[in-house]
């Protein structure tokens, strides 16, 4: 936990940091989830969008359900967000003060096998953006930034101005449902900011047991049979 905020570096927002505000990576986000987070002290809260991006590394998992197309409309019903989807958490403080953000630590909640079913890829229109964090569910330990170096903590927050982590879920093997807890301190406290799905777990499972869809072409707007 970060207990002093005087040898924070601050950062440019223009930089393609792993933590950033660059809103392309909003736009590129599809959000399908929101679930707000109040810190105990309430000095600082955040806002939780899980969705996929708009490139191949990502999708959903879906019930099996047979051939039958389904539509691009929003998120598939009782579908599990696919390893590399994008969770985004908006921070901001609440009272005025510089928020320092330390360094989140995974918290594994409970693992399974794979998820079998129908995975639903994401379209491949756009190249992924590189300021995000990657969550290694196989391995947890710090994230990682996409070189696999570790992300750099702490990062400040400026008073009420929000700023935005976008973190990636990755697993090969298993389905898992985990947290993400950051620790936080101010010039009037600490405390932990617990990351999740509105009080339940966040959920992402890798698809190796699932068999994959296609997204149908030239519109895009619906998955279809790969057959």
């Amino acid at each position: 936990m970060v207990t002093g905020a005087g040898a924070v570096r601050g950062r440019e927002r223009r930089e393609p940091l792993a933590i950033s505000g660059v809103v392309t990576l909003l736009v590129l986000a599809s959000v399908y989830v929101w679930a707000s987070v109040l810190s105990p002290e309430g000095r600082v809260a955040a806002v939780t969008s899980i969705g996929v991006r708009d490139h191949c590394a990502s999708g959903w998992v879906v019930p099996d359900a047979g051939d039958a197309p389904i539509p691009m409309a929003g998120r598939p019903s009782g579908s599990v967000l696919g390893s590399g989807g994008a969770v985004t958490v908006t921070v901001r403080g609440l009272t005025g003060d510089d928020i320092v953000l330390g360094q989140p630590v995974v918290e594994v909640v409970s693992r399974r096998p794979a998820l079998p079913g129908v995975f639903l890829p994401a379209p491949c229109d756009v190249s992924p953006p590189s300021g995000f964090l990657v969550v290694d569910l196989d391995r947890p330990t710090v994230p990682l930034n996409p070189d696999g170096e570790p992300a750099e903590f702490p990062y400040q927050v400026t008073g009420t101005e929000p700023d935005h982590i976008v973190v990636r879920p990755v697993s090969t093997t298993d389905d898992v449902e985990w947290r993400l807890r950051i620790p936080w301190t101010s010039g009037v406290g600490t405390g932990v900011l617990v990351v999740d799905d509105d009080g339940n777990p966040l959920r992402t499972t890798a698809t190796s047991a699932a068999r994959p869809f296609c997204v149908e072409l030239p519109d895009s707007a619906r998955w279809v049979s790969c057959e």
